[in-house]
């Protein structure tokens, strides 16, 4: 039972009353993907990929057998899709740089949207001499205006780059009439997956994007280590985002050539533990199931929902209509920061501010909100608590 999880994180052996809802900015450690990455620390670490000594070899295969595993969670076409950054925002600025260095031309198109994550702004922000940013609007509710979205794509756009989940509303993306609008003109697409990926199962297949990020340590897997799926075709095509080593076929001293495929994108020593780390949170996963997952915590997220709904003080931003996870909101007449340092007290924590989302807030003229988001190891007992706890910060500084 997904209820019976919480004993999996072993950060609740020592705070057994915590209440964690910021698992939107990063999700708790699960014990499975701490004792891996500890044992390869511990007892098979060497560098990898050179050695031919037995214990790099077997840890080579591990490695490479973990970025099998990686494809398999998200239905690539092939693990050599996959290319291993530091982050997401890495994985990112790799794309944004590589397109401006080997196709982008001056005054071409990338369409991006009100509901971006920083992380989504500002590696484009940095190409802008070449490159004319179109943002498409939102609506009044939060969610994303598809309409003025499709209008926008035309001949002049180059790239889409979008989040498949906010990380402000948890309102999830509909991708059918941008794939078909996107299509017509031959605009490739860069799908930001952060929020998506730990919450609901993603087929890259199905999707068809030609770039898609994810970070480990949404998935209660390690911190320092990105997911970019890249399709062959434009990893056959851009150059290399960094230089170093692995990444190189023959080096002089005053030239040097790199390697064909995702290796010539993986400069320097790799995240070999955070990797090994990241295959056994997906095996945890897994043993869950990404489609139970997703249906309790969505029962969850409703069920907070439809609590706060009742209280005429508390501003949603978002519709849960399409939405899962995360909840944001404001009370009226309360700094979002007073209410998170009450509810810390209480041992609840939340996650309060622009939440690296300042066109969304400057939006809804605000400097920032309160932010709910669940995970695997939160209860209704949490949601009511939350709610309780709520009422009683309201009381106190609302008098």
């Amino acid at each position: 039972m997904i209820e019976n999880l919480k004993k999996r994180f072993p950060v609740f052996e020592k705070n057994k009353n915590l209440v964690f809802f910021d698992t939107a900015a990063s999700a708790l450690k699960v014990d499975s993907m701490i004792k891996a990455v500890n044992e390869c620390y511990s007892y098979e670490y060497s560098n990898i990929h050179r050695g031919i000594y037995e214990l790099s070899s077997k840890l080579t295969k591990r490695y490479e057998d973990s970025r099998l595993s990686i494809s398999k969670f998200i239905n690539s076409p092939s693990s050599e899709n996959i290319i291993f950054t530091k982050s997401a925002t890495e994985g990112i600025n790799l794309v944004s740089y590589c397109l401006s260095d080997n196709y982008f031309h001056d005054g071409d198109e990338v369409l991006l949207t009100t509901l971006e994550h920083h992380s989504n702004l500002v590696p484009w922000h940095l190409v802008s001499k070449k490159i004319k940013i179109i943002t498409a609007k939102l609506k009044s509710t939060g969610e994303l205006d598809y309409a003025d979205l499709l209008d926008k794509i035309n001949s002049k756009t180059k790239l889409i780059a979008i989040t498949h989940m906010s990380n402000v509303t948890g309102s999830i993306t509909n991708f059918d009439e941008i794939k078909i609008k996107a299509k017509k003109f031959n605009v490739p697409i860069l799908i930001d997956g952060c929020q998506y990926v730990p919450h609901k199962k993603l087929d890259i297949k199905e999707l068809d994007p030609d770039f898609y990020v994810f970070s480990a340590h949404k998935l209660y897997g390690p911190s320092g280590l990105g997911i970019l799926y890249m399709k062959s075709k434009w990893i056959d095509r851009l150059g290399p985002y960094q230089g170093g080593g692995s990444m190189i076929k023959n080096v002089n001293t005053d030239s040097s050539t790199y390697m064909n495929g995702f290796q010539k994108f993986e400069a320097g020593t790799p995240p070999i533990a955070e990797v090994i780390g990241l295959s056994a949170s997906l095996n945890f996963i897994n043993e869950v199931g990404i489609d139970k997952i997703f249906e309790y915590e969505n029962k969850l997220t409703r069920y907070a929902y439809n609590q706060m709904k009742k209280n005429n003080d508390i501003k949603i931003y978002g519709d849960f209509s399409n939405q899962t996870s995360i909840i944001s909101f404001n009370i009226y007449g309360i700094h979002f920061n007073d209410l998170a340092m009450l509810l810390d007290k209480k041992n609840i924590a939340i996650r309060t501010g622009h939440h690296c989302a300042q066109p969304f807030m400057k939006n809804f003229k605000i400097s920032g909100n309160a932010r709910m988001s669940v995970g695997i190891y939160n209860t209704t007992s949490d949601i009511d608590y939350l709610i309780n706890s709520i009422e009683e910060a309201k009381t106190i500084l609302q008098s």
